[in-house]
């Protein structure tokens, strides 16, 4: 279930989260260890990411428009998860840039910050193989909507 910033609010979780999705922990996100397998935590950032840029306005559709591509990925894991567990995952971009943007989450499940992760989002003309500039709407979203600092 998509939760809006009232919403993340109204549950507990504290923070400038625009956008998360809750869930629960399901079998096939399980390791060996029958806790949730690091990979995991890369799928849940990946699939509320692409709703949070859809939700931003960024068009997918067209390949020869400038597109979000992940330059650098990184989680911290501060405590396991396991079966059936229910989660939130929140999302905001913390800083904007020229070409790029830095985006953050956090898993949260019972009101404690499971892990968290960022990623560097670069603009890329996927057609020349190069960066471009972020359009500016999207820079005021961010700053405006996320309160995202501007580097």
């Amino acid at each position: 279930m998509i939760w809006d910033k009232n919403k993340i609010l109204a549950s507990g979780i504290k923070g400038d989260w625009v956008l998360g999705l809750h869930d629960f922990v399901r079998y096939s996100d399980l390791d060996t260890y029958d806790h949730v397998n690091n990979k995991i935590y890369h799928t849940w950032f990946e699939n509320l990411r692409i709703i949070y840029l859809i939700k931003s306005g960024f068009d997918f559709t067209n390949k020869k428009n400038a597109m979000p591509v992940v330059r650098t990925s990184s989680i911290e894991y501060n405590s396991a998860m396991f079966l059936d567990e229910e989660y939130t995952t929140v999302i905001r971009c913390s800083k904007v840039g020229k070409t790029s943007f830095d985006l953050d989450y956090e898993v949260h499940s019972a009101l404690e910050v499971k892990a968290k992760g960022q990623t560097k989002i670069v603009m890329a003309d996927l057609v020349a193989g190069k960066s471009v500039a972020l359009d500016n709407s999207f820079r005021e979203l961010f700053i405006t909507r996320d309160l995202a600092l501007n580097k």
